[in-house]
């Protein structure tokens, strides 16, 4: 039991510290959208703030924040096996799952998407759909902008599903024709319930 708590426990920093380090070396990369700043200031990951740029300078906090968060579960693994007590892993180790919102992100490059801490290759994604932000929607009323003329964009991949909030007509469109251009993705429509 113990040894295998060990194996997974390794098997996911691993995952984290490449995924932390495949996103950077993404983010080096030149972006095909957004590339001006009205298009920016229309896309948000979270409601109440616009993304920022994809670059080393504009994500610093949440490089910094991120790397340390590793090293932190590093050392808090080789203290934990030192003492051999496995419950002090849980939470630290819960708190993996939600690094990726320390990137406030969102850009399309030639091979994929940048959606907050996260990679995702165009093979990766099934199809997306904008689904309009009403009152019935989980991000409706946290600020005038996305209420009035807000969209959520849906990348649905394999698994699991990745998300921006878009709040412009005119950067829809774009972000429309680009991901049908480079990722020759397919916009799903809504379903009756949704719309």
């Amino acid at each position: 039991m113990k040894i295998t708590v060990i194996v997974l426990f390794l098997i996911l920093i691993a995952y984290h510290i490449m995924r932390y380090i495949h996103v950077l070396v993404k983010m080096r990369k030149k972006a095909i959208f957004p590339v001006e700043e009205k298009d920016i200031m229309a896309i948000r990951r979270h409601p109440v703030r616009p993304v920022v740029r994809p670059t080393y300078k504009d994500q610093k906090n949440g490089i910094i924040i991120y790397g340390v968060f590793l090293l932190f579960m590093l050392a808090l693994f080789i203290y934990t096996v030192s003492l051999e007590n496995w419950p002090l892993l849980l939470t630290p180790a819960i708190s993996l799952l939600y690094l990726h919102n320390l990137f406030n992100m969102f850009s399309i490059a030639k091979d994929g998407l940048l959606v907050g801490g996260r990679f995702v290759h165009w093979k990766d994604i099934k199809s997306f759909q904008f689904k309009p932000i009403d009152i019935d929607h989980r991000f409706y009323g946290h600020t005038k902008e996305v209420n009035e003329a807000g969209y959520e964009l849906v990348f649905n991949r394999r698994l699991f599903s990745s998300y921006c909030i878009v709040i412009s007509e005119e950067t829809k469109e774009k972000i429309t024709e680009i991901l049908i251009e480079y990722g020759k993705v397919a916009e799903e429509p809504l379903k009756p319930q949704e719309a």
